[in-house]
C-alpha cells in the first residue's frame, strides 16, 4: 500500500491523466483542440464540446488510410471524418474519467478502438489503446498487466510504416507511460532510463507543450521519491518554460507540483506563493475540479504555519466545491483536516462533529491511512478530555495501521500521543519508551531533511533559477550573435554594393561631365560664330522659327478669343545691323589683330545685350538684333541710337569706322495676318531694308536706318505671292507698306527699294 504522502500525487495524476495522453497530439479540428485544452481544467465543458462535435456533425463515408489529416483544420462544420470522430471519442473518454465516470470512459474508448479498426486508422488505434492502458492502470494499478499491454502495443507499432514524426510521437507516449508505471513500482533506475531516453526527441520537437510536459513528468517522478534536488531543477525548468511560452494551463500544473515540493520540504512561504498562482488560474473557471485540491493544500500550509482560522476558511471553500461526484477519499480527508484544526483551536464539539462524519464515511470505505489519522484524532480528543485509556487504545490502533502501511509520519504522531497518554495515566516507563521511539523516528526524518537544509534549499532554488535565466540569456545571446553575424554579412555585402554603386555613380558623373563638356564644346562650335563668339546663323535657323511659331500661336489664340488679353509682350522688333568696319577689319589690321578685334567685339556685345533681347552674328559684318516691343508706335530712332552708342563706345581709342546701316521690321509684320510672314521671309524684308540703308549711308557718309512697317489693314494676300521681295516692292507701290528712315525723302527710299 502507498504511504499517506502519495495521496495528493495520485489524485493529481489521476486528474491530469489527459495531459500526458494528449501532449504530443494536434487534433484535426479547432473544436477538438479547445475541448482537449479544457480536460484538466473544466472536464464538464470539455465533455460538452466533444459531445456536440459528435452529435451535430455527420460522419463521412470516406475512409482515411493515413494520418495525413492530423493537425489540419476541419473547415466544414457539417461533417466529421473517421479520424476526427476517434479523436472526439478519446477526448470524451478522458473527460468522463476526470468526472469519475470510469465505466463510461472505457465504453467510449472501446467505440474509438472499433471505429479506428473499421476505417484502418493505425495511429489512432494505437493512441486509443495507450489511453485504455493508462486509464485501467490508474484504476487498478496492476503494473504487470499494464506492461504486458504496452508490449502488445509496441509490437503493433513496429508493424506500421508511416511518417517519422507521427511514429516518434507514439513512441514518446509509450515510453512516458512505461516510465510512469516504473516510477509507481519504485523502479527508479528504470524510470530514469526511460525518461532520459526521450531527451533526444524533446531536443528536436517543435511543440513547447511537449517540452513542458516532459520536464513536468520527470519532476513529478522525482518528487514522488523525495529526490527534491533533482525534482526542483526539472520543475523550475518547466515553470520558466511555461512562463516564457505563456502556457497558463501548464503553468498552473507546475505550480501545484512546486507547491507540493516546498510543502514537503517545509518551505511553506514558497509553497503558498505557487499555490496562489495556481488558484488564480483555476478560479477563473467555474466548477474546476483542480481548484479544491489547490485550496486543500493551501489550508494545510496555513495549518502548519499555525494560521488555523485561514486554514478553516480554505477547508470550508473545499467543502463548497463538493458535489455528488466528489471523491469519497477527499470528502473524508477534508473533514479530518477540519477536525484536526478545530482540535488545535480547542473547539472540542466541532472537532468531534467533523470526526464523527469522517468515521461514518470510513465505515463504508477502506482507506487505511485516513483511518489511522481518524484514530489519532480520537486519541487527541480523548487526551484533551483526560480519557487516558481511550487515548492509548486509539493511538495504539493507529500505530498498528501506520506500521502496516509503513507511514513514518503517522507512526511519529502515534508515538507522540502514546507518550502523552501514558504520561497522563502515570505510566512513565511506557511513556518514556514511546518518546524514545518518537525521537528515533524524528531523528531519522531530520537526518533526511538535513541532507539539504531549508536555507540551502532556498539557495539551490535561486541558483537553479539563475542558471535557467542564464541559459535563456545564453540562448538569446546566441540568437543575437547569429543575427548580428547575419547583419554583418548583409552590411558587408551592402557596403561593397554601395561602394561599387558609388564608384559607378562617380564614373557615371565623370562620363556625364565629359559628355556635357563635349556637348558644350560641340554646341559652341556649331551654334556660335568661330571668331566673335556670338550665336551664329545656325542657331538663328533653329530658334527663330520656333520663337515665331510660338508667338504666332499666341496671337492666333488671342484673335479667336481663347486668350482674354492680347499678348503684347510677344511683339518683337528685328534690326539687321551692318557694321562696315567688321568687313574690312582683317584687311586693315591683319589676321591676328583682326581675330582679337572681332572676339573683343563679340564679348562687348554680349555684355550690353540684356535678356530677353538677343543678337546673332548673321554674316561677316551683319548682326541680327531682336528685342521685345510692346509699343507699336515707338520711334525706331530710339533703337538705332542705342545701337549707334554701342558702336561708338567700342574701343573708342581705336581708329574704326563707326558708321552703321540698320534695317528694321516688326513681328508680326502684318498686324491683321500674324502668320502670313515666316522667318525666312522676315529676314528677306530686313535684308531689303538694310541694303537700302547701306546705299543711303554710302551716299551720305553717315549712319542710316530704314524701317519697313505694314499698314494696319494690310491683307495677307498682298505678300502671299511666293516671292517676298517682289511682294514687298508691289506693296510699297500700293502704299500697303510704309517706309520710315533717317533719310527724309520717302520717294527716293521707295525708288532705292524697288531698284534693289
Amino acid at each position: 500500500m502507498l504511504p499517506f504522502r502519495w495521496i495528493f500525487i495520485i489524485l493529481w495524476c489521476a486528474l491530469s491523466v489527459t495531459h500526458a495522453a494528449r501532449a504530443a497530439i494536434l487534433y484535426s479540428s479547432p473544436v477538438l483542440n479547445e475541448a482537449a485544452g479544457l480536460l484538466d481544467i473544466v472536464p464538464e465543458q470539455s465533455k460538452q464540446l466533444a459531445s456536440s462535435y459528435l452529435t451535430q456533425r455527420t460522419l463521412t463515408a470516406k475512409e482515411e488510410k493515413s494520418p495525413s489529416s492530423v493537425g489540419r483544420e476541419d473547415t466544414d462544420s457539417r461533417i466529421r471524418t473517421p479520424g476526427g470522430t476517434v479523436e472526439a471519442l478519446q477526448i470524451l473518454a478522458q473527460a468522463e474519467y476526470n468526472l469519475d465516470n470510469h465505466k463510461i470512459a472505457m465504453q467510449r474508448l472501446e467505440q474509438a478502438e472499433q471505429l479506428s479498426s473499421r476505417h484502418t486508422l493505425p495511429f489512432q488505434h494505437l493512441r486509443t489503446r495507450l489511453l485504455m492502458i493508462r486509464l485501467r492502470w490508474l484504476d487498478d494499478h496492476n503494473s504487470r498487466q499494464a506492461q504486458k499491454s504496452l508490449v502488445s502495443v509496441e509490437q503493433e507499432f513496429r508493424q506500421i510504416e508511416n511518417t517519422e514524426q507521427l511514429a516518434k510521437g507514439i513512441q514518446y507516449q509509450m515510453s512516458m507511460l512505461a516510465a510512469e508505471i516504473a516510477s509507481y513500482d519504485n523502479d527508479i533506475l528504470a524510470a530514469d532510463r526511460l525518461y532520459a531516453a526521450q531527451a533526444d526527441y524533446i531536443s528536436h520537437v517543435q511543440s513547447p507543450s511537449i517540452i513542458i510536459d516532459y520536464h513536468t513528468a520527470i519532476g513529478r517522478h522525482l518528487l514522488n521519491h523525495k529526490l527534491y534536488n533533482k525534482a526542483l531543477s526539472e520543475l523550475l525548468l518547466a515553470y520558466w518554460s511555461a512562463i516564457e511560452e505563456n502556457a497558463s494551463a501548464e503553468l498552473a500544473k507546475v505550480n501545484q507540483l512546486l507547491a507540493q515540493l516546498f510543502y514537503e520540504r517545509k518551505v511553506l512561504d514558497k509553497s503558498l506563493d505557487h499555490l496562489l498562482q495556481a488558484a488564480d488560474f483555476y478560479d477563473n473557471y467555474e466548477k474546476s475540479p483542480a481548484l479544491p485540491h489547490v485550496l486543500k493544500l493551501m489550508g494545510d500550509v496555513y495549518y502548519h504555519q499555525g494560521k488555523y482560522n485561514l486554514a478553516l476558511v480554505h477547508y470550508f471553500n473545499v467543502i463548497d466545491h463538493e458535489d455528488e461526484r466528489s471523491d469519497i477519499r477527499n470528502v473524508i480527508d477534508i473533514r479530518l483536516s477540519l477536525a484536526k484544526t478545530y482540535l488545535h483551536l480547542y473547539n472540542i464539539p466541532l472537532a468531534e462533529q467533523y470526526l464523527n462524519r469522517a468515521n461514518e464515511l470510513l465505515a463504508v470505505a477502506h482507506f487505511p491511512e485516513l483511518k489511522a489519522e481518524a484514530l489519532l484524532l480520537e486519541s487527541g480528543l480523548a487526551y484533551n478530555q483526560k480519557l487516558s485509556s481511550q487515548a492509548i487504545s486509539s493511538a495504539q490502533h493507529a500505530l498498528d495501521i501506520a506500521t502496516e502501511e509503513k507511514d513514518v509520519g503517522l507512526q511519529q504522531n502515534a508515538y507522540r500521543l502514546l507518550y502523552l497518554a501514558y504520561e497522563q495515566a502515570g505510566q512513565y516507563d511506557k511513556a518514556l519508551s514511546n518518546i524514545e521511539q518518537y525521537n528515533a523516528l524524528a531523528t531519522i526524518e531530520q537526518r533526511q531533511l538535513n541532507l539539504i537544509s531549508e536555507d540551502a534549499f532556498r539557495q539551490q532554488k535561486e541558483f537553479i533559477e539563475q542558471r535557467l535565466h542564464l541559459t535563456a540569456q545564453q540562448k538569446q545571446l546566441d540568437k543575437v550573435s547569429s543575427d548580428f553575424q547575419k547583419f554583418q554579412k548583409v552590411s558587408f555585402v551592402l557596403f561593397i554594393g554601395g561602394t561599387l554603386f558609388f564608384l559607378l555613380m562617380l564614373r557615371r558623373g565623370q562620363l556625364l561631365k565629359d559628355s556635357q563638356e563635349s556637348i558644350d564644346a560641340l554646341t559652341s562650335r556649331l551654334f556660335t560664330h568661330s571668331r566673335s563668339g556670338l550665336n551664329n546663323l545656325r542657331m538663328l535657323n533653329i530658334k527663330l522659327p520656333q520663337s515665331l511659331e510660338q508667338s504666332s500661336d499666341k496671337f492666333e489664340r488671342w484673335h479667336i478669343g481663347e486668350l482674354i488679353n492680347e499678348p503684347l509682350n510677344d511683339r518683337l522688333q528685328f534690326a539687321m545691323i551692318d557694321v562696315p568696319f567688321m568687313r574690312n577689319i582683317y584687311l586693315k589690321h591683319g589676321y591676328e589683330e583682326g581675330l582679337k578685334l572681332e572676339k573683343a567685339f563679340g564679348d562687348y556685345m554680349k555684355e550690353h545685350i540684356e535678356e530677353p533681347a538677343r543678337i546673332y552674328h548673321f554674316s561677316d559684318s551683319n548682326f541680327l538684333y531682336i528685342e521685345p516691343n510692346t509699343d507699336r508706335d515707338r520711334d525706331p530712332a530710339q533703337l538705332v541710337d542705342k545701337i549707334q552708342k554701342w558702336i561708338e563706345d567700342f574701343l573708342p581709342q581705336r581708329n574704326l569706322d563707326r558708321i552703321i546701316r540698320v534695317g528694321i521690321a516688326d513681328y508680326p509684320f502684318l498686324p491683321r495676318a500674324y502668320t502670313a510672314i515666316n522667318d525666312r521671309e522676315l529676314l528677306d524684308i530686313l535684308l531689303m531694308a538694310t541694303s537700302a540703308a547701306r546705299t543711303l549711308a554710302m551716299q551720305e557718309q553717315t549712319s542710316q536706318w530704314v524701317y519697313l512697317k505694314a499698314i494696319e489693314n494690310a491683307p495677307a494676300a498682298s505678300l502671299a505671292t511666293g516671292n517676298i521681295r517682289k511682294a514687298c516692292k508691289h506693296s510699297l507701290s500700293q502704299g500697303l507698306i510704309k517706309v520710315h528712315s533717317s533719310f527724309q525723302n520717302e520717294e527716293t527710299l521707295k525708288k532705292l527699294l524697288k531698284d534693289d
